[in-house]
């Protein structure tokens, strides 16, 4: 009877315990102040006698972060706020972007999405991770590699934009004074150009590499309307086509390698080339944007000007309207593609210009589906819209349409 009394006193003493041990281990504070890695690291914070509780509290924490880390892996939000609600994370901006550094087993899809979300704390969460680099006595290429290293770039290009942003603001931040950059906006814009380049120098796809002249010539004015030194985009050049800037890559993916996950293998090498080419895209157009800055701009006002502009726009000018009116379901879109359509054939109509104006019409026409085999019952707004658009234009320019009226 002593022993079992003995053993049942013991017993309570141990659940008597067991809270203290909980309230002590049982948050992310307690575990940061044992472990300078934070969430996710483990210390037995053993005092020279080894002790099971402590033991039994550290495994049940370490299941909770297993957890929470699957959870996040599927839905960032529902993660954290598992691991927030266990005690195992803190609330803030700058608790999660430290949680998003230091565990490397979360899905670097999942945290580029994450970071790159428009919500207000999504935001506040990725300004806390980029202020957590310290770009300080980096050069410019080595930054923006460090910070592609901790996630994926998501697809959608203004979350792409913010992120960009934000890394060209911080690398000025830790690098005042040190830089040639007269603003934050060259090393945004610098930035995507390095990307491009990238894309360009190591894709398959690209049959024609771009040259270090075109390069150089592609980046003039970027810097607050003035040149950035030859040498150094020479030198960005070099290292560029040296070593691409790789995107991080999702764990899971990368560390397949049978037979059965060569298709996938492949699906995420198509996406990868597709998010490069869509970032591409979009540095070339703030190449454009910004590199013609010095040239002069002349306003004409006599109608002699029109034709000859007209005659070198009018093609990029189609291709516009119809991508735009084929893809897209936007009703101010459709409007906006349609008008453009409109005022193309009343142009053309004025100047007499019958290729340009037959190619509109029947542009007009297609998108009308009128003439196509398939059945009327996948007619949308946007086709009824064209049909009232190809009729204002008959109505309006009816005596100038000539051959184009038998598309209408």
């Amino acid at each position: 009877m002593n022993i079992g009394q003995e053993k049942t006193s013991e017993q309570d003493n141990n659940e008597n315990k067991y809270p203290d041990t909980i309230n002590r281990y049982g948050s992310i504070n307690s575990l940061d102040s044992t472990a300078s890695s934070g969430i996710g690291s483990y210390s037995t914070q053993t005092s020279g006698a080894d002790n099971p509780e402590q033991y039994e509290v550290l495994k049940q924490q370490k299941e909770i972060i297993e957890q929470g880390i699957e959870l996040f892996n599927k839905k960032p939000k529902r993660g954290l706020q598992y691991l927030q609600e266990q005690g195992m994370l803190g609330t803030t901006p700058d608790d999660i972007a430290q949680f998003l550094h230091q565990e490397e087993r979360l899905d670097t899809t999942q945290v580029g999405e994450y970071v790159g979300d428009n919500d207000k704390f999504n935001k506040e969460v990725m300004y806390a991770y980029v202020d957590q680099l310290d770009f300080s006595s980096k050069d410019f290429v080595s930054a923006l590699r460090m910070f592609l290293e901790g996630f994926r770039l998501p697809g959608e290009a203004q979350k792409i934009d913010r992120l960009m942003e934000k890394f060209a603001a911080r690398y000025l931040e830790c690098n005042q004074g040190q830089t040639l950059f007269a603003s934050a906006d060259t090393a945004y814009v610098l930035a995507y150009s390095i990307i491009m380049l990238t894309t360009d120098l190591h894709s398959s796809q690209v049959k024609n590499k771009m040259t270090k002249d075109q390069y150089i010539k592609m980046n003039r004015g970027i810097n607050d309307s003035k040149d950035l030194p030859e040498e150094y985009l020479s030198a960005i050049y070099d290292e560029i086509a040296g070593k691409k800037i790789s995107m991080k890559e999702t764990k899971e993916l990368a560390i397949k390698s049978s037979k059965q996950n060569v298709a996938s293998e492949k699906q995420r090498r198509l996406l990868y080339n597709l998010e490069m080419e869509q970032m591409a895209k979009t540095a070339k157009a703030l190449m454009e944007a910004v590199s013609h800055v010095q040239a002069p701009f002349t306003s004409a006002t006599h109608l002699d000007h029109v034709r000859p502009m007209f005659k070198l726009a009018w093609t990029p000018f189609l291709a516009a309207f119809s991508v735009g009116l084929q893809d897209c379901d936007d009703t101010e879109v459709a409007f906006l593609c349609l008008e453009g359509i409109r005022c193309a054939i009343r142009t053309a109509c004025i100047f007499n210009i019958q290729l340009e104006r037959d190619a509109y019409v029947q542009a007009l026409a297609r998108f009308t589906l009128l003439t196509a085999s398939s059945g009327i019952t996948e007619m949308k707004q946007k086709n009824i819209d064209t049909i009232k658009t190809l009729i204002t234009v008959a109505h309006t320019d009816g005596n100038y349409l000539g051959t184009s009226w038998h598309e209408v």
